[in-house]
């Protein structure tokens, strides 16, 4: 169990997040895991990034399993939350048990709704498809998109140090593709050229899907994300190892400035790597748990 005094306060990410919009003018921030609901503070914390959001105007998100969050989607809506994205990897209540531990797909879908009737547009489905798990609900995820116009974003799946990872159960986005195609017809839908997602339309349908590629395509010289931990370090990718992460929150309760502190980011930018590991090393990667690195 890591003790709460190793994590960020709030005062610290919003120092965080106030050096990123302000010295490399980042345009969006999202809150993600885990689970950011998790958090007691979240509320209190995407107040006080509204604050901020509302003299550098950027975009402010979470990604969320949606079960933490209580009905309280209007709040979130009215204290400044602008997106939120849903985890969802099974469609079915059996197996979405089976994966989460948890007989909640109900809730789950509920509170998809209520983001939607609280003013929450553009929602976005993470959906991470497994061969031999659920794989054959690929047509079910299809028809959902249809049916309610949101958008289904089928991720490759990734090694991570808590996930019991298996590379029998990779399926790459071009497979993915290839097998949808062979059905439906795929009209190419990307207005964001630096966007990680190939997105398509499916022909004569409400359908938006998307499909992200971390592990087929090594989009690390086009990825202009960063991510920092619960516990305050920088990662350049999801995948970084021990020696490249930055200790932010080191600096920070040494009372350094905000200008050494932006020095040393772009000192770590750097060294970023064109391209991540081939599988074979991420799956011998152990400090990149999915839980605290975030999605």
């Amino acid at each position: 169990m890591v003790p709460y005094s190793n994590f960020l306060t709030n005062r610290e990410i919003i120092r965080l997040v106030s050096i990123f919009v302000k010295k490399f003018e980042f345009n969006k921030v999202r809150l993600t895991g885990g689970e950011p609901f998790a958090r007691k503070n979240i509320i209190e914390l995407i107040e006080e990034l509204t604050i901020l959001k509302n003299e550098y105007q950027f975009e402010l998100s979470v990604t969320t399993n949606g079960l933490l969050i209580n009905g309280n989607f209007k709040n979130l809506k009215g204290h400044g939350l602008d997106r939120i994205n849903f985890s969802l990897d099974s469609l079915n209540p059996k197996r979405y048990e089976l994966i989460t531990g948890k007989n909640q797909l109900h809730n789950v879908l509920d509170a998809i709704v209520d983001a939607e009737n609280a003013g929450f547009s553009n929602i976005k489905i993470n959906t991470v498809i497994i061969k031999n798990v659920n794989d054959d609900e690929i047509d079910d995820f299809i028809d959902y998109s249809n049916k309610t116009g949101r958008n289904i974003r089928f991720i490759e799946y990734m090694p991570f140090s808590n996930n019991g990872y298996d590379k029998v159960g990779f399926i790459s986005s071009q497979e993915l593709m290839t097998k949808i195609s062979q059905y439906y017809e795929l009209i190419p839908n990307n207005k964001n050229e630096e966007s990680v997602a190939m997105d398509y339309r499916i022909k004569d349908s409400k359908a938006l899907i998307s499909f992200i590629s971390p592990i087929s395509d090594h989009f690390c010289g086009l990825c202009n994300r960063l991510r920092i931990t619960a516990e305050g370090k920088l990662k350049l990718c999801l995948f970084s190892p021990n020696k490249t992460e930055l200790e932010l929150k080191d600096m920070l309760r040494n009372d350094y400035s905000d200008e050494r502190i932006a020095e040393s980011i772009i000192k770590a930018l750097v060294e970023k790597d064109y391209a991540h590991p081939n599988i074979e090393e991420l799956i011998k990667l152990k400090n990149n748990n999915i839980i605290s690195v975030g999605g």
